[in-house]
């Protein structure tokens, strides 16, 4: 199975996540009063975990989800699973951030699940987000691809998109642009071979050295995520492709439903 949920999953209503969401809040400030907020995060998931259990929540601790394609696997674990239906991120950090709700998201998406809470203990009060979506795995299958701005004819051309075609067929869109990553990568021969120091040259110097995603001598890739300000993010492009000796970037934009597929040339 291209994702697979290595627990039974039981989605419930708005109103059960709520019931639940009551309950386990409570626990999540009654530990924190108790331990305070500078343990690490391992110590508030335990101690969580335990204080569910003792009121008769049912709670799966580290979940996991195995998503796969052909020869790529990736295993993701969630923290806690509660009554099989609502899933809870928890963190220790100084704030809560876009990057934790994205990770949370993902996980409903990967489970067909809607509804999750990120608690943070290392705040001054416990920190805490709903996290939700109405996306189900069919919705996400609801994808379109944008080839208007790629230049087929290059080498790397067909491959990034058969592969961009392959991972989207098996696992949807709207999912963590990092999974998506990845496997681009290992399906083009790993990032060992792959992530390469590429010259920085400005006003006829090299600078410096970055590391490129490099297809080859004169092409790299760039995988994103980007929503919103897409014309100030392509500018950032060119402007790290022009001081390079790399003639051109294949860009794989996984913009929700629609997935742009986009050659910048110098």
């Amino acid at each position: 199975m291209p994702i697979e949920c290595c627990f039974d999953v039981e989605p419930p209503s708005r109103s059960q996540f709520y019931e639940i969401d009551h309950l386990v809040m409570g626990h999540a400030f009654d530990i924190q009063n108790e331990l305070g907020r500078f343990y690490d995060e391992h110590v508030y998931h335990a101690e969580l975990i335990r204080h569910c259990l003792n009121s008769g929540l049912n709670v799966l601790s580290e979940g996991e989800i195995v998503v796969s394609c052909e020869s790529f696997k990736k295993s993701y674990f969630i923290d806690a699973l509660v009554n099989a239906g609502s899933i809870y991120e928890l963190k220790a950090v100084d704030l809560l951030g876009g990057t934790h709700e994205a990770q949370t998201l993902n996980y409903l998406l990967l489970s067909d699940l809607q509804f999750g809470k990120l608690i943070n203990f290392s705040s001054p009060s416990v920190q805490h987000r709903f996290v939700t979506t109405n996306l189900s795995a069919e919705k996400r299958m609801a994808f379109e691809m944008n080839e208007d701005a790629w230049q087929a004819e290059l080498p790397s051309s067909l491959s990034i998109r058969d592969i961009v075609q392959k991972l989207l067929t098996n696992w949807g869109a709207f999912l963590d642009v990092g999974l998506y990553r990845e496997a681009i990568h290992h399906f083009l021969g790993g990032e060992d071979a792959l992530i390469q120091p590429v010259e920085v040259v400005v006003a006829g110097k090299i600078v410096g050295y970055q590391k490129i995603c490099r297809l080859d001598e004169q092409t790299c890739l760039h995988v994103s995520s980007i929503i919103r300000h897409f014309e100030s993010y392509k500018k950032q492009l060119l402007k790290l492709l022009n001081h390079t000796p790399l003639k051109q970037l294949q860009w794989v934009n996984f913009n929700r439903e629609k997935i742009q597929l986009i050659t910048l040339k110098k």
